[in-house]
């Protein structure tokens, strides 16, 4: 079996990746950023400690394995450049990039930029990079939970646009497809679940399945960054999310795409899905 390197090992994507691959009986390594950290990850995983921003703990933990995931908190460019270097010098050719569909929206959004500028030094590096482009993901719902809890209220700046939310879980699957089989190099790949939803939909799904009442709350993009600027959000990035919104707003992301079917054979687990299997932890 082959064995691969899991960067952003204990969020809601590596961590499903880890225990798939796992229990095909790859071999499995995670990067965590501390040694306290390793406490998140499942036992019979061999730990590296390390940092992106450490292009030497980079280079150690990808000495010996056959692909790399690769996830950052935000895309920084320079931090894909040491990933680049490491894989170079431990012969690691098949990277799996986690990308974002904003990189492919017209027009772009600002974050969507950001993400395309540093998938574009993956895409110069020469190597057989995988690009998985992931919609919304269903664990964002797990924002509103400040709310939900104190007031009973959603409030959001997206509707009547819909975006096609997609769970993590199934973001790892096509990874590890895309890590452990052949024909992927090059390829961008559209990560959605199986329906267009607006923010309204989706707090109306998550009411019903936890049996009780929540008020959605309209905002207009503007009226949502004020808000989180009072609130403590950095003005450039409650700007970032203004702009986002907007395109959301104007339903540029309800493109759905069959990419998580065709490659790994089963559908995509649905919003409802996700809320039943989440239900505890909005009590």
């Amino acid at each position: 079996m082959s064995s691969f390197l899991i960067i952003g090992a204990t969020g809601n994507v590596g961590s499903a990746l880890i225990s798939q691959l796992h229990e095909q009986g790859h071999h499995v390594r995670a990067l965590v950023r501390s040694a306290s950290r390793a406490e998140l990850i499942p036992a019979g995983i061999d730990i590296a400690v390390g940092d992106l921003d450490d292009a030497e703990s980079l280079t150690e933990a990808t000495r010996g394995v056959d692909g790399v995931f690769f996830m950052q908190l935000a895309p920084l460019p320079a931090q894909a450049e040491n990933m680049v270097k490491a894989a170079r010098t431990g012969k690691v050719r098949k990277i799996v990039v986690l990308s974002s569909i904003g990189t492919v929206l017209e027009p772009l959004p600002m974050i969507g930029a950001g993400i395309a500028a540093r998938d574009q030094v993956f895409r110069d590096s020469g190597l057989d990079v995988t690009y998985l482009r992931a919609n919304t993901l269903m664990s964002n719902a797990l924002w509103w939970l400040p709310t939900i809890r104190a007031e009973g209220r959603v409030y959001d700046a997206s509707d009547p646009g819909k975006t096609v939310p997609v769970d993590t879980f199934d973001i790892a699957r096509v990874a590890a497809v895309a890590l452990t089989q052949d024909g992927h190099a090059g390829r961008a790949y559209i990560i959605n679940g199986p329906q267009a939803l607006t923010a309204r939909e989706q707090v109306e799904i998550l009411a019903d399945v936890l049996g009780r009442t929540i008020e959605f709350v309209p905002l207009t993009p503007e009226q949502f960054a004020q808000h989180s600027i009072e609130q403590g959000t950095p003005a450039d990035f409650a700007g970032a999310v203004q702009n986002l919104n907007e395109l959301f707003r104007a339903g540029r992301a309800g493109v759905i795409s069959d990419d998580i079917t065709n490659l790994t054979g089963i559908t995509p687990r649905t919003f409802r899905q996700w809320c039943e299997d989440h239900a505890d932890e909005f009590h």
